[in-house]
Order: C-alpha cells, then sequence, then structure tokens
C-alpha cells in the first residue's frame, strides 16, 4: 500500500498525516494536539496506543511516527540487536536470540531481521499486528491490536505475567490490569508502563530499588508504583535503563531512582524517587549506567557514568548530578548506549554522538576511541542526502534511526547485531563506524 506519510512546506519536513483525521478517532474528543508543522508527530499527541491501533487500522498499514528517540515505537535497539514494527504491523527483530528475545519462537541468533512469531503472517487489514516494539537485554515487548506482549528473559519477572516462566513465544502481560496503556519502557531487567491517567507502574527485578516504591532486593512479579513527591506525581516521560528508571513530570521536574553500578552514583540503592532537575522536558532512552534530559532551552544535561566522556562535558570524572553537555544545542530527541551518547538536532538531518568509539558507536568514521564532547565537527555519515530523521534508538554499542523513507539504518559493533547478515568471528571484530542500511519498513 502507498506510503502515506506526506511532505510539507518546501523544507521536506515530515508530518504524520496519512488523511485529514487528526481529531475524533475512535469517539475521543480531541485525539491530537497539533504540533509546528516543521517537525514530526510525536507519539504523545495520541491519548494512548489503543488510538495509535485504531487510527493503523484505519489505514490499512503502521504509518510512520515519531516517539523523538524513547524506548517504545516503530524502532528499538537491545544489546547486539533491535527490532522494527513494519508498515504491515508484522514485528521484524534480529541479533543475539539466548533467551527468545527475538520472538521467533527459537533460541538461535539471527544475523538477518526476522519475524516475531505472534504475528508473523498477520497484516494491519487482517488478524493482529504491532503498532509499537520496545527491546531491551534479553526481553522484548510490544504493543498489538490484540494488546500488550512481552517475549524473552523472564527469570526476574520480566514478562509482567505473574511468574518467572521464560518464553520465546509473546506472552500478555496481566500486571497492567485494566488500564490503558500510553507509553511503556523495558530495561536490562526490569520494565515499566505508563497510562493514559498519567500514573505508571515498574515491575521485575528490584535489586537497586528501581521500581521505585521505597523498597529493594526483592523482584516484584506484579507492577508497583513509585513512591514520587505529593503534588508531583504526574508523569509525561519514562525511562528504564540498566538498573535505574527516570522521569519527568507534568511539572518538567525530573526523578530518577535505582543504580546503575555501586561505583560512581550517590544515588545508591536508592529505592524512592531523587530529585535530578527542573526546566526538563525529555529523558533518555537506551542501554547503560548514565542518563540524559532536554531542557526547556533545548540543552542536554545528563549524570552517571562518565568513563568514555559520555556525559560530554568535557570530562572522564563520573557525576551524580546532571552537568551540561558541551558544544550543543537544539536537540530534539536523545539516547543513551553502554558508554556513548547519541543526539538529533532540531534540524532532523544529523546525528551528533560522543564517548566511547571502540566499536565505531560515534559514527563519524574515524578510529579515535573516545569523544568527550559530542563531535558537532563529524556527525555520523551514511545517510543518503536531504534524508529526515523520524526517530532513533541505541543499545550496548549500536545505534539505529528511522528515515522519512521508512529506510532504517545503523551503526556500530556488528557480531551479527547489526542485522546486515555478517556475523563477526567474535564480538566487535566487524564495526561499522559509519551507517549502513538494514532494511525498509515496507519490505515484505
Amino acid at each position: 500500500m502507498e506510503n502515506k506519510i506526506f511532505q510539507i512546506n518546501q523544507k521536506n519536513f515530515i508530518f504524520l498525516g496519512a488523511s485529514l483525521l487528526l481529531i475524533g478517532l475512535s469517539g475521543c474528543s480531541q485525539l491530537y494536539d497539533l504540533p509546528d508543522p516543521t517537525v514530526p508527530l510525536d507519539i504523545a499527541s495520541f491519548n494512548s496506543l489503543n488510538d495509535l491501533v485504531s487510527y493503523s487500522k484505519s489505514l490499512g498499514y503502521v504509518p510512520s511516527y515519531s516517539t523523538n528517540g524513547r524506548e517504545y515505537g516503530l524502532l528499538s535497539a537491545a544489546d547486539l540487536g533491535a527490532c522494527v514494527v513494519m508498515r504491515s504491523g508484522n514485528i521484524k527483530c534480529w541479533g543475539y536470540n539466548s533467551t527468545g528475545q527475538l520472538g521467533n519462537a527459537s533460541a538461535t541468533d539471527s544475523a538477518t531481521p526476522v519475524l516475531a512469531s505472534v504475528n508473523g503472517t498477520a497484516s494491519v487489514s487482517s488478524g493482529d499486528f504491532a503498532v509499537s516494539v520496545s527491546a531491551a537485554l534479553g526481553t522484548t515487548c510490544g504493543y498489538f491490536k490484540s494488546g500488550f506482549k512481552c517475549w524473552g528473559d523472564n527469570t526476574q519477572g520480566q514478562l509482567g505475567n505473574g511468574n518467572t516462566t521464560s518464553s520465546n513465544n509473546p506472552v500478555s502481560v496481566s500486571n497492567i490490569g485494566s488500564k490503558t496503556l500510553k507509553s511503556f519502557a523495558v530495561g536490562d531487567q526490569h520494565s515499566c508502563a505508563l497510562y493514559t491517567d498519567s500514573t505508571e507502574s515498574c515491575w521485575s527485578s528490584n535489586a537497586f530499588g528501581q521500581v521505585g516504591d521505597g523498597t529493594s532486593g526483592t523482584s516484584r512479579l506484579t507492577g508497583v508504583t513509585a513512591s514520587l513527591p505529593t503534588g508531583d506525581s504526574v508523569i509525561s516521560y519514562i525511562a528504564a535503563s540498566d538498573r535505574m528508571t527516570c522521569a519527568v513530570t507534568t511539572s518538567s521536574n525530573g526523578y530518577c531512582w535505582g543504580n546503575t553500578t555501586s561505583t560512581y552514583l550517590n544515588l545508591l540503592f536508592n529505592p524512592t524517587p531523587t530529585f535530578m532537575g527542573s526546566n526538563l522536558t525529555a529523558v533518555s532512552s537506551g542501554d547503560g549506567s548514565h542518563m540524559c534530559f532536554i531542557n526547556k532551552n533545548q540543552g542536554l544535561q545528563c549524570f552517571g557514568n562518565n568513563a568514555n566522556g559520555q556525559l560530554g562535558n568535557s570530562s572522564t570524572v563520573l557525576s551524580s548530578t546532571l552537568v551540561g553537555v558541551n558544544n550543543l544545542s537544539g536537540v530534539e530527541m536523545v539516547v543513551t548506549g553502554d558508554n556513548h551518547t547519541c543526539a538529533v538536532a532540531n534540524d532532523y538531518k544529523n546525528v551528533y554522538c560522543w564517548g566511547d568509539n571502540t566499536f565505531g558507536q560515534v559514527g563519524a568514521g574515524s578510529s579515535q576511541t573516545q569523544f568527550t564532547v559530542p563531535n558537532i565537527g563529524s556527525p555520523v555519515q551514511g545517510f543518503p542526502a536531504n534524508s529526515k530523521i523520524v526517530d532513533i534508538a541505541a543499545s550496548d554499542k549500536t545505534n539505529c534511526v528511522l528515515l522519512s523513507t521508512d529506510d532504517v539504518y545503523c551503526w556500530g559493533a556488528n557480531g551479527g547485531g547489526l542485522g546486515n547478515g555478517y556475523v563477526g568471528v567474535a564480538l566487535g571484530t566487524a564495526k561499522y563506524s559509519t551507517a549502513i542500511k538494514i532494511l525498509n519498513r515496507a519490505d515484505p
């Protein structure tokens, strides 16, 4: 079916609008808050993921949309792998599969994209289909017409179905109960959901207090709500990292809880949300032991591990408080890898990365192994001329972007994790310091 993402004005900025169906879908009185037409439509403009399902059903395919780098969307990267929601409504994943995280009823790694079995023969027009995916270390979750499902590692209860039995087939998440899902985030060993009433819940590993309810140590097989301050508990963004969770409230305050490693962060085993800063609009998604917030001036502030300069402040000294990223402004999206960070500028043309570049994850075509500030002089290379970036995702040592053409490009460590069919002899023996095309969302 024809891709109905259309272009507006002479700058060719993308805008989701397969039809003029801008209000009134599924009985909603106001489904969209119309954004500045020079930026991609943010998925947060939908009241719920159910509305996105209804919208896709009305179009007959899953349209291109942006989450501005958040952990759920059409594109998600995991440790040495990634997943994409195809235009057909299928999910394709590639990379490591030791716990069945590819969702294809197998535990065999795949260097090329494979269909998740939950909807391997489905389409939007018939049967089940997906509209969103989030992948992490060993676990993947997706939102489908049939509901919220997860697959892969469940040793800590990550799948959210009340037990600890892993599954290489998608299973329904019971932890959300009867609430309506707005977004979700999958960390390395815990998961979180944000609901349409702006409350949240997290479950699974709580070794570092990452579920945020004031406890630590015991895994939670059912969802629990973080103990945010009274009067500031309405959440607009949530992100789950390695062993930590962060959120931005509707009052533009940032909070984090849990921990990543016991060697650098003063939030050690902090099981209750800690105030990080104000005037914040978004929080990074991804992997690793550091997190970043976008502020109201479109600047970037980060905290956490900084051994490879991933905080971007011309230093390699860790910080338990937010520090400003040097040489960078006009940020629209930010994602964090294990020891690197990437941001998309507000022209939607350039990706700037910094931190560890051992596996080419800075993407500048450089052999330099570390960048302590954003590589402004040399943004990520390899995209077609005049490409517009719709979304971005980062994992351990790789990054991927979704372009306005529905092409997906990735760069960084390979070892089978890039999805281009090549497997190095050992992890890191194959690396790509410039982006390469993996697939198009319109592919079969």
